[in-house]
């Protein structure tokens, strides 16, 4: 639970870094004021003409800012994108390095066992006789050999 906590508290703080949800509202404020002062415009433009003419003047205006606020708040989003991406490349690189500390941890726990381990000296093992049956198990065999030889 301290893991996803940790890396929440991450990606908000790079988003509020960035600026990211103030500026996704921004351009979209923007967008609608473009729309607006368009429209207001060409209501300026047709102000000595009949009132027909004025309200074509305003839906053009309105239409030809729709033009320029579509490109405008598609620019920021692409821009505001690219900002989650990065957010999202930041969350992958916290968490690979992560599980890089964790191994170089572990290799790290290795190493020390093994140290440990050359630092103590193994006893002494005694010789072993190489000869494959032992002695008394020798002397027991040809006795039960004697044994069948005899019962036979």
């Amino acid at each position: 639970m301290g893991k996803n906590k940790r890396s929440r508290d991450v990606l908000e703080a790079i988003r509020r870094n960035t600026g990211y949800a103030t500026g996704r509202a921004f351009s979209l404020v923007t967008s609608v004021v473009t729309v607006v002062a368009c429209a207001g415009l060409g209501a300026l433009l047709g102000t000595d003409r009949e009132q027909e003419i004025v309200l074509a003047f305003i839906l053009m205006g309105a239409l030809g800012g729709v033009v320029p606020a579509l490109l405008v708040n598609h620019l920021a989003n692409a821009i505001f994108d690219g900002a989650d991406s990065l957010v999202q490349i930041a969350k992958f690189q916290e968490r690979s390095l992560r599980r890089r500390n964790d191994a170089l941890d572990l290799v790290e726990k290795i190493r020390e066992e093994v140290e440990a381990d050359d630092e103590k000296p193994e006893p002494a093992k005694p010789e072993e006789n190489l000869s494959a049956i032992p002695p008394v198990a020798k002397a027991n065999n040809e006795e039960e050999l004697q044994a069948n030889e005899e019962a036979s």
